[in-house]
């Protein structure tokens, strides 16, 4: 009972702060505009270079979520992100996601369509692809608040999960649910309601993710022991 009284404790804790630091910067949602604008801006270009293309257009889509990433770590960190910072935010960790993104398209060109010849295959890849979901879910959040190299960003979320997975997916889970329904909501047509949607949307993706980096922290480098220990001893 006491453990189940301090991962609310934690999660309360986590709610209030990462409404309070998302409201303080919600001018951050412009950034999502920007990155579409830049995904855009570069696919005719990729077009036009064939191959080397492909390769620009996943550069540019590893440097515009290095730099959400950059930015969801300087409202954890530092509860206030800047224009420098935006800035600043492509290239600080744009070679980290790279290395998932790598390891990510060697498992889809490599391994899936070799375990996809076999009669099980499908079955198999489907059974991988939800053990992934599950154990490499704290990548994100160990990109920029860990800074392992990128194998290690893998084993390391699969240990944080598996000490920590009663605490960290039912407060996500809730996230994913919220964008759903935020996604369903009845809003008024044409490019009003369209920009109204995608900043809402927005707004709420970085609410989320600033919600995961700070209960990553909370339990990070902790036990359930050693928060039971700790909420004892300031009681």
């Amino acid at each position: 009972m006491d453990t189940v009284k301090i991962t609310l404790a934690i999660y309360a804790r986590v709610l209030e702060r990462s409404s309070a630091l998302t409201l303080r910067n919600w001018p951050v949602l412009a950034t999502v505009f920007v990155y579409l604008a830049i995904l855009d801006l570069t696919l005719p270009i990729a077009l036009a270079l064939g191959m080397l293309g492909g390769f620009l257009v996943s550069l540019a889509r590893a440097a515009c979520a290095a730099s959400f990433l950059y930015l969801v770590e300087r409202i954890v960190r530092s509860s206030k992100v800047s224009v420098d910072d935006f800035l600043h935010s492509f290239g600080v960790y744009l070679w980290d996601v790279v290395g998932v993104l790598f390891v990510v398209w060697i498992f889809q060109a490599v391994a899936v369509p070799a375990l996809l010849q076999s009669p099980s295959g499908l079955a198999i890849v489907v059974s991988l692809e939800l053990v992934a979901f599950v154990f490499f879910n704290a990548v994100p959040e160990l990109v920029y608040l860990g800074h392992h190299s990128a194998l290690e960003l893998f084993s390391e979320s699969a240990r944080f999960i598996s000490e920590n997975w009663i605490e960290w997916f039912p407060p996500n889970l809730l996230a994913a649910a919220g964008f759903a329904v935020l996604l369903a909501l009845p809003l008024p047509g044409g490019v009003l309601g369209s920009l109204l949607r995608s900043a809402v949307l927005a707004l709420y993706v970085y609410f989320a993710m600033v919600m995961r980096g700070l209960l990553f922290q909370e339990l990070y480098g902790s036990s359930r022991r050693s928060r039971l220990f700790r909420w004892k001893a300031s009681r």
